[in-house]
């Protein structure tokens, strides 16, 4: 990001069931993302802050598919330039610490209110996907705090975060157990983050983040197998990368999924039972699946 980003917002209206799947679109570029749905009202509003004045026609041509060419007609979506205020400043200090799981999500800001630093996970708002807002993040760790209960193994287990972003999944891992964790993303700036937040979070001599596309860096492999691989990416790398996990997950390790729509679902499901990983649950969260796969033994 440049020194002095220029910050644009794109504020979108439309029904409150939709506005999950709207910011689904941009979460890739966004830097931040909030959400207006009172209740009992009939439109909310999504805002997205980015960095440059995005174009107006590409916007249109993906929100289409979402929203319906009758709607995007009906209704405008504005691009407005946000000025010199500093807004990742400033979304830190409104964001208070959150509560999923064991786990606690902060912000540096907010650091004084933690009262069990233990278990707490300071992400601080940047461009690195993960502070814990988002239904497939939090699912992931609501998913991995009840595979931590039931299976003991995992205390001194290995665990792979793949797509970490902000590194917020290995991180959890390693707050909570004795084991090791290595996350990898193939975003440079995602990666330089997550080195950052091991620091700030004290888990850098167990947890290492490295830059990769997929599986392709060689440390993978040496360090599988797995006991638990975590992925919340999206539906299709999901389905592309189904047998390169199977052949680093550890026999009996688990894998949890998730980045993926319910109606994606079933593909993705199918795409690792091909490849022999066996269903452990399915649970939805909105409009989001979060998955748990065993490799049998």
């Amino acid at each position: 990001m440049p020194l002095k980003p220029d910050l644009h917002t794109i504020r979108i209206s439309c029904r409150p069931e939709q506005t999950e799947r709207v910011s689904a679109l941009f979460e890739e570029e966004a830097l931040a993302v909030s959400i207006l749905a009172p209740p009992r009202e009939t439109m909310a509003m999504v805002e997205m802050l980015v960095d440059g004045c995005p174009d107006a026609a590409p916007i249109y041509e993906r929100l289409k598919p979402v929203l319906g060419e009758a709607a995007l007609l009906k209704s405008t979506f504005d691009i407005i330039p946000v000025g010199n205020l500093d807004w990742i400043k400033k979304v830190s200090e409104d964001f208070p610490p959150l509560p999923v799981a064991r786990w606690t999500v902060f912000g540096a800001a907010h650091r004084d209110k933690i009262t069990d630093p233990a278990l707490a996970l300071q992400i601080d708002a940047t461009s690195a996907f993960g502070t814990g807002e988002h239904p497939t993040t939090r699912g992931c760790l609501e998913r991995l705090d009840e595979l931590l209960r039931a299976n003991e193994q995992l205390q001194n287990g290995r665990m792979l975060d793949m797509g970490c972003g902000s590194g917020i999944l290995a991180m959890a891992f390693a707050k909570a157990t004795r084991g090791r964790a290595l996350g990898v993303d193939m975003d440079e700036l995602s990666v330089a983050i997550a080195k950052d937040n091991a620091v700030n979070n004290g888990v850098q001599d167990r947890v290492r983040f490295e830059i990769s596309m997929g599986y392709a860096l060689p440390l993978i492999a040496q360090q599988a197998p797995y006991d638990l691989i975590m992925a919340n990416i999206f539906a299709d790398p999901l389905c592309e990368m189904a047998g390169q996990l199977k052949d680093h997950l550890k026999i009996g390790g688990i894998a949890i999924l998730s980045g993926l729509l319910n109606t994606q679902a079933d593909a993705v499901i199918k795409a690792h039972e091909a490849q022999g990983l066996k269903l452990v649950d399915q649970k939805s969260l909105g409009e989001w699946t979060v998955l748990a796969l065993s490799r049998p033994i």
